[in-house]
């Protein structure tokens, strides 16, 4: 076995790094050395539980993705789950995912795709609007065997995490949780969700393609349209589109008012976490 002692400077388990050599050497037996080469992998970018690679190889590129463990108790279930695999197993679900090659609670590997990060100027096209809402219909109508999140819960974690910074205002945090408080009892875990469809995570090339699976949870459909509506700042325009493109698609009625909730909660959400990260 090459390298399975990490270089000085992988920051990650030892662990992490031998199940990542072990794969490479399975995968390309000449070129998995080469991996220990810092020059090799390109950062993309800081998540909010992991860090993100573009690993390059002599024939191949790949997607590393190394969970940070001092950040993972801020996700629903409270742990880093291995989802992508299981979400790119789902025969409904695996043309929207990259070939995922390992997935465990602390690394996942998968195929390099050659895509971009959709941005708010990619909802003026129709083409993306229906394939999206396609995407979201089949999702949510999956049976994926995922933890159910409860909102109460996880609204109080984020609560704790904007406190535990002392320099932050703690009435704006406490403020932030009762509006929340108000607004989780709108929410119905009810649906297989994605729970992050933001830029980074929804990827356009010759498709869509979905990742960082992280968050999946038996969620609310509204609450994931509020996220995507809050992470790409829709328009009311764009916002109207993909709201009926998804009820078409999904033979889901949304219901308005629950809709502006979840985005309330969508944002509350949102800012804690920054509260807590700043």
């Amino acid at each position: 076995m090459h390298n399975r002692k990490p270089p000085d400077w992988w920051q990650y388990s030892t662990s992490c790094w031998q199940q990542l050599v072990e794969l490479l050497n399975q995968l390309q037996p000449d070129t998995a050395g080469h991996c220990a080469n810092q020059t090799n992998w390109q950062l993309l970018r800081q998540g909010d539980t992991n860090s993100n690679y573009k690993l390059s190889l002599t024939f191949q590129d790949y997607f590393v993705q190394l969970a940070d463990q001092a950040k993972v108790d801020q996700l629903p279930g409270g742990h880093y789950r291995s989802q992508a695999r299981l979400a790119s197993e789902n025969p409904a679900l695996s043309k929207w995912l990259p070939k995922c090659l390992l997935d465990n609670e602390e690394i996942r590997v998968s195929i390099w795709l050659y895509a971009s990060p959709t941005v708010n100027q990619h909802f003026n096209n129709p083409d993306l609007i229906i394939e999206l809402s396609r995407l979201l219909s089949e999702l949510h109508h999956s049976e994926l065997s995922l933890p159910e999140l409860d909102m109460n819960a996880h609204l109080a974690k984020y609560y704790e995490i904007s406190r535990a910074n002392k320099t932050a205002d703690p009435i704006r945090s406490q403020v932030l949780f009762e509006q929340g408080q108000k607004l989780a009892d709108y929410f119905e875990a009810s649906h297989c969700c994605h729970n992050d469809i933001s830029p980074g995570n929804l990827l356009s090339g010759h498709q869509l393609f979905l990742v960082d699976w992280e968050y999946a949870a038996l969620s609310d459909p509204l609450f994931e349209l509020a996220g995507i509506i809050f992470n790409f700042e829709l328009s009311e325009l764009q916002e109207q589109e993909l709201v009926e493109e998804y009820q078409r698609q999904s033979n889901m009625l949304v219901d308005k008012d629950k809709l502006e909730a979840m985005k309330g909660l969508y944002r509350i959400i949102t800012e804690l976490w920054y509260i807590g990260n700043a």
